[in-house]
């Protein structure tokens, strides 16, 4: 006989004479050691990358995008025994429903961001076959055709000088409707004109001469 202990987050299949005999969960075991093969399958969650990938949106655009899977063992039976490399049927089951996903979608859809707490029915029923649950799917990185990079960018710019012509405008406007204010106070109070005329021909360094008018007291 021989002791082992199963971690919590570990499953162990035992098969004896190429025959599936027990599935041990946490704790200390006690097993026979002769024809008894242990298979030991993580159930933790894990968290997968898929490569970018060019995809056509609903409206006929060709976008590249990435993606995330979260995902977790729950029938370690069927992760060891239906499949030789589980984790490329899983992988590959990703990338087939993100392309659903986004063919689904047009751009606007997927700029705005896409729901990652249903995961299609299609990629569930997938990954159920070798033992696997998906928690969630999430697209990211989404890159638009180049042409439609540069038309958001012109836009963009146009945007900005936009903004700052309107601001020009408004500056120019209020310089225009102080200047006009100068002049009605001015036009009204002549000696105050004289006097800034004075002031500003001190500061250069020249003189103002003011000629009384003609009939005044001498």
């Amino acid at each position: 006989m021989v002791k082992i202990t199963v971690q919590p987050h570990e499953r162990v299949l035992v098969h004896r004479d190429g025959a599936l005999v027990d599935v041990l969960g946490p704790g200390r075991h006690r097993l026979r050691r002769r024809r008894t093969v242990r298979h030991v399958v993580d159930v933790r969650e894990r968290l997968l990358g898929l490569a970018t990938q060019e995809v056509p949106t609903s409206d006929g655009l060709r976008v590249k995008v990435g993606a995330t899977l979260t995902w977790r063992v729950v029938d370690p039976v069927a992760w060891h025994a239906v499949a030789l490399d589980p984790k490329a049927v899983v992988y590959e089951a990703a990338r087939r429903a993100v392309r659903d996903v986004v063919a689904a979608s047009d751009l606007a859809g997927l700029a705005s961001g896409v729901p990652e707490d249903d995961v299609p029915a299609a990629l569930a029923a997938a990954m159920g076959a070798v033992g696997v649950e998906a928690t969630s799917l999430r697209v990211t990185d989404v890159l638009p055709p180049a042409e439609v990079r540069r038309a958001v960018e012109a836009a963009e710019v146009a945007r900005h000088r936009a903004v700052a012509a309107l601001e020009e405008a408004r500056g120019q406007s209020a310089a225009v409707r102080h200047l006009a204010n100068v002049a009605d106070v001015l036009d009204h109070h002549p000696a105050l004109a004289a006097l800034r005329l004075a002031e500003v021909a001190a500061a250069g360094g020249g003189s103002v001469v003011v000629e009384r008018p003609s009939g005044a007291a001498r």
